[in-house]
């Protein structure tokens, strides 16, 4: 119960970095744009593609792994009616 409660605090934490990572990089292309006297609004969109991007590799990753536990779990409850099954025929 208390791995399943974590599990779900760790993807909405997981959805909100990659948000964070996102706005950061467009931040961040802002800010570079402005200081080498490109157009800020280059800066935003080439910010966002590699905020989109770096939070993909990043928060793919964990959202992969939530994803084969829940795969996990998924089979061990399959297996465990299973098994209750079989023993219910004998």
């Amino acid at each position: 119960m208390i791995n399943s409660m974590l599990a779900s605090i760790l993807s909405t934490i997981n959805a909100l970095l990659a948000l964070a990572i996102i706005l950061a990089g467009a931040g961040a292309g802002s800010s570079y744009a402005q200081e080498n006297g490109y157009g800020s609004g280059l800066g935003i969109v080439v910010g966002l593609i590699g905020g989109l991007l770096l939070a993909g590799m990043i928060c793919g990753v964990l959202a992969l792994l939530i994803d084969i536990r829940a795969g996990i779990k998924e089979v061990a409850h399959l297996l465990r009616q299973q098994q209750t099954g079989m023993h219910d025929r004998t």
